[in-house]
């Protein structure tokens, strides 16, 4: 319940974020907002994020055999000490090319130092509480910074007026939560501190462990960066910064809840996977993988599905008078992000038995075919080649995870789920095309016509589950 309703917060926060912002900014506000985002995402990817990624896989022996006071705060001076390094070369960046159009130098430095700093460690906060099944604890954090960055944003921008300060009060959120960082290890200490556990074998947290670890992340990271926000800048250079902000309006309408979920389903179910990894052998890995999977792909195809039914509604309930026109585009945004969560079934793999390296192949394919497909299809009609391009890039992405994992791990792809998942999706999608070719496009009906067909969704992976967990239960 704790997770459901955290994630039913954060998703309200987010629509709402897209609603005020599609409100008060104009398309080339948000267009500039969002490339500030990608470009600070990019240097966080380069070096932060793999460390926490890592951090997060030893967080649980750390806690039983008292170290993880000593590795958290190590882990807080590695985020303060590369976010100050990180911004000073995003700065030099925009003053040698101007990647960010009409914000100043000073203001990309400054904005991409509050924003590494706060969003990693709101990052490190999340990960470490849903590792260590706190989901009470995840959902009031990740909330928080939601609902204060939104605050913030809205606060700043009526006050101030430009896209520099909405952004600002965005990363005002992460770095309030973030702080709170302190008094969760407090806390933790506190709770194990009576609790004597054996020695036993645990992760490294040393620079060759991390190290060997994070190379094909950042590698990764970076390429998984072309082929999903590089089109930020590229559609800037072929159009303009308006054509990204109504772009990333209507996109996010389909990105936005599938990460959600996504984050949702791995904090519910990614303890169970995990905790019965260990230190175990490849098929202890290889069995804790088809449980994992027997839940993740229906979930994601059957949700998938509902964006894309609800699509068209979002757009009447979510976005600005000015960002309207971005309707055709969400059909083939749903289906892309669908195709996208999938494939990260190959990061969960490659997470388990900690071995990054697995990722490069669909990584790197994704980062050339994006590039050069937005190039190819989007002279003509920006938006919609844009859409389609992003969307066969995660189809081509999702067949090269198949394959790969098909030929290096003996794993078994839960097809009888997946079939039976997408044919209630395509019921779902019919329905949704259905209502709102037949029904007035007014906001009342928008919501009736969502709000019932989560409810279907929600029965749907209600039923998915059970049967899942008592296979979970059967088989631990």
């Amino acid at each position: 319940m704790a997770l459901l309703l955290g994630r039913v917060g954060q998703l309200a926060a987010a629509f709402l974020t897209i609603k005020i912002a599609t409100t008060l900014l104009s398309p080339a506000e948000v267009g500039s907002v969002n490339q500030l985002n990608s470009f600070a995402m990019l240097l966080a990817t380069g070096l932060l994020l793999p460390v926490v990624a890592y951090f997060t896989r030893g967080v649980v022996g750390w806690v039983e055999t008292h170290r993880f006071e000593a590795y958290a705060r190590a882990m807080l001076y590695i985020i303060a000490l590369s976010a100050f390094i990180l911004s000073a070369v995003g700065t030099l960046l925009q003053w040698g090319w101007g990647l960010v159009h009409d914000v100043a130098v000073p203001w990309v430095g400054f904005l991409l130092l509050v924003y590494l700093i706060g969003f990693s460690t709101h990052n490190l906060l999340i990960n470490c509480t849903a590792v260590l099944g706190q989901r009470k604890h995840t959902a009031i954090y990740s909330n928080l910074a939601a609902w204060l960055g939104l605050a913030a944003a809205a606060s700043l921008y009526l006050q101030f007026g430009t896209a520099e300060v909405w952004f600002l009060g965005i990363c005002i959120g992460f770095l309030v939560s973030g702080q709170l960082f302190w008094a969760f290890l407090k806390n933790t200490m506190i709770s194990t501190s009576g609790v004597q556990k054996p020695e036993q074998k645990v992760l490294p947290f040393d620079v060759a462990a991390v190290l060997r670890f994070i190379w094909p992340q950042v590698l990764v990271g970076v390429l998984w960066w072309v082929q999903s926000q590089s089109y930020r800048f590229q559609l800037a250079e072929i159009s303009s910064v308006a054509t990204v902000g109504l772009f990333f309006a209507g996109y996010a309408l389909c990105s936005v809840p599938m990460q959600a979920f996504e984050a949702a389903v791995n904090e519910y179910f990614g303890p169970m996977l995990y905790g019965r990894i260990g230190e175990s052998s490849q098929g202890g890995v290889v069995q804790a993988w088809n449980l994992y999977a027997a839940v993740y792909v229906p979930y994601i195809l059957i949700f998938g599905a509902f964006l894309a039914a609800c699509a068209p509604f979002l757009v009447v309930l979510a976005l600005g008078s000015e960002f309207q026109a971005v309707g055709p585009i969400l059909l083939w945004a749903a289906l892309g992000e669908t195709a996208r969560a999938l494939s990260t079934v190959n990061f969960a793999l490659g997470y388990a038995k900690i071995d990054m390296r697995r990722l490069l192949p669909p990584a790197l394919v994704g980062a050339l075919a994006a590039p050069i497909l937005i190039q190819a299809l989007a002279p003509d009609t920006p938006l919609l080649g844009t859409a389609i391009a992003l969307c066969v890039t995660n189809v081509i992405v999702l067949v090269v995870v198949f394959v790969l994992t098909r030929l290096s791990v003996p794993v078994t792809w839960p097809w009888k789920r997946a079939i039976t998942a997408a044919a209630i999706g395509i019921v779902v999608i019919s329905a949704g095309r259905v209502a709102f070719d037949m029904l007035p496009r007014t906001p009342a009906v928008a919501v009736l016509i969502c709000t019932s067909l989560g409810l279907v969704v929600l029965a749907v992976l209600y039923f998915f589950s059970r049967n899942s967990l008592t296979g979970v239960l059967t088989k631990h």
